[in-house]
């Protein structure tokens, strides 16, 4: 078996394994490296494991240098989870022992990979388990799935209904970065850039969508929905805190799981949670199977501790307790300069 970097000549042949594989998400597709590339111009290395001219395994990696956050390997940036992706533990180790090598030719402090609900066949690595998501059956009978709701979820949908939230008949990626930017300076945390979420949508055109719900015709709650295989992803959800009395969010969750189950979908994929969170708490009574994620660390340069960006963090926290004050403006405006060296 031999390792390579992705040839042009296999791009197609990539895709075509990430959609077979039972260990592939939707971030292993070449598109995301696309979309990344394109908006924050990090170098994608994209390995290959290959027999007797078959795809084995795959490892996606960007290389991400920032003034302010050093150099990092980073298996993907942006999404909740990625890593190897590779149809035995041979291949797997070579891929990861390939990427420990790329990350120390290139001088990085360490090197990231991102799993779900798997601990990856990494050599002696550095885990930070403090992420997880919430995946939920779907049925074609969408009574089965109203009932996995607590009493909770399930009242707080009805009062949004009976206070006047609607889903939106069009939703436009213009409202949804409106109420995303918007949050993201409440929560004291730098945006994306409008160009990323576009980009995303242009190199995906038949997977991703936006939804929205209203209220006296104003958009309060947005969601920016990833579709792979049999799954729903809530890829990035904002909402208009002024409006939290009439309960957007729970309207807008249902009406896009009641949507995937009369689709046919088998899951729905609530995104990415820190334990113990707000939009943690938020998600754990809608009756999904919590995901493990795990973040492991090959760390170079005499680095001693995985980094933590998280909420958890100190310096996060005085950091978010500044930019939460800044004019939307100007946050919106500067943010995505930070964010792109943030994974």
């Amino acid at each position: 078996m031999e390792i390579t970097e992705l040839r042009r000549e296999d791009e197609k042949a990539w895709d075509s394994y990430v959609y077979k594989s039972s260990s592939s998400t939707f971030y292993h597709q070449l598109g995301w490296r696309n979309v990344v590339k394109k908006t924050y111009k990090h170098k994608p290395i994209y390995l290959v494991a290959k027999e007797n001219d078959e795809i084995k395994g795959v490892l996606p990696l960007f290389l991400m240098r920032s003034v302010i956050f050093g150099k990092k390997l980073v298996s993907v940036p942006f999404a909740p989870y990625g890593g190897v992706c590779a149809d035995d533990d041979i291949a797997e180790k070579m891929l990861i022992e390939e990427a420990i090598r790329v990350a120390d030719e290139f001088d990085a402090d360490y090197l990231e990979l991102r799993y779900l609900n798997k601990n990856g066949n990494n050599p002696n690595p550095t885990t930070n388990s403090n992420y997880v998501t919430f995946i939920l059956d779907l049925d074609i009978n969408t009574g089965v799935v109203w009932r996995l709701f607590n009493n909770k979820v399930r009242n707080a949908i009805r009062k949004a209904i009976k206070s006047g939230v609607k889903i939106a008949n069009e939703s436009h990626i213009d409202e949804f970065y409106g109420l995303y930017t918007r949050n993201m300076r409440d929560l004291g945390t730098p945006p994306h850039s409008f160009a990323f979420f576009k980009n995303l949508l242009h190199e995906f055109p038949e997977h991703t969508r936006v939804v929205s719900v209203k209220y006296d015709g104003v958009s309060v709650a947005a969601m920016l929905l990833l579709y792979f295989k049999d799954t729903i992803i809530s890829g990035w959800a904002a909402s208009d805190r002024r409006y939290r009395n009439v309960n957007p969010n729970n309207l807008l969750y249902w009406e896009v799981i009641k949507a995937g189950c009369e689709a046919g979908y088998k899951y729905f994929d609530f995104g990415r949670s820190l334990r113990g969170s707000g939009t943690f708490k938020f998600k754990k009574p809608w009756g999904g199977e919590i995901k493990q994620l795990h973040y492991q660390y090959h760390l170079f340069n005499n680095r001693k501790n995985m980094p933590d960006t998280s909420q958890l963090n100190p310096k996060r926290q005085k950091f978010a307790g500044i930019w939460g004050k800044l004019p939307l403006k100007l946050a919106t405006a500067i943010g995505p300069l930070i964010r792109r060296g943030i994974p």
